[in-house]
């Protein structure tokens, strides 16, 4: 699948390839279902002008959309980067959580990647996404963690 680059098609084909939720989407964009359903068939006249609020909603979906078509194991190393640089954690505390062995967090963030088991990367994905949704309270501006 292509990358696109305009988000009404990334937008349409999260809803229509995807079957991502409508009621989702609205929540998460702040939008009601029918101007979701107007940018998805590129509709962006109902939009306020202001650029800042266009650029951030095109954001969030694209970050969306991404998360369907980006590299997975690429998406995994940069969650695991956060917890590491702005967290403080260390690949010691990571591998001790997850379960693993240090030489297999320094394996995953390598450049290129090393290769790890699907195990491994199991362990690892789960402890990164339960760190991320516990912590992502201390990511928000103006909190101190």
């Amino acid at each position: 699948m292509n990358q696109r680059d305009n988000v009404t098609e990334q937008l349409k084909e999260l809803l229509d390839m995807y079957e991502f939720s409508m009621d989702t989407l609205s929540k998460y964009l702040q939008l009601p279902v029918e101007q979701i359903r107007k940018l998805s068939e590129g509709d962006v006249g109902f939009l306020p002008e202001d650029a800042t609020y266009r650029f951030n909603i095109f954001n969030k979906i694209s970050f969306l959309y991404l998360s369907a078509v980006e590299d997975k194991d690429l998406k995994l190393c940069a969650f695991l980067k956060v917890l590491l640089s702005y967290h403080g954690l260390s690949k010691r505390a990571m591998a001790k959580m997850a379960g693993v062995e240090v030489k297999d967090i320094e394996r995953m963030l390598s450049n290129p990647p090393k290769k790890v088991s699907e195990n491994t990367k199991y362990k690892v994905a789960v402890t990164v996404m339960s760190l991320r949704f516990f912590l992502k309270d201390c990511e928000q501006e103006n909190i101190n963690c």
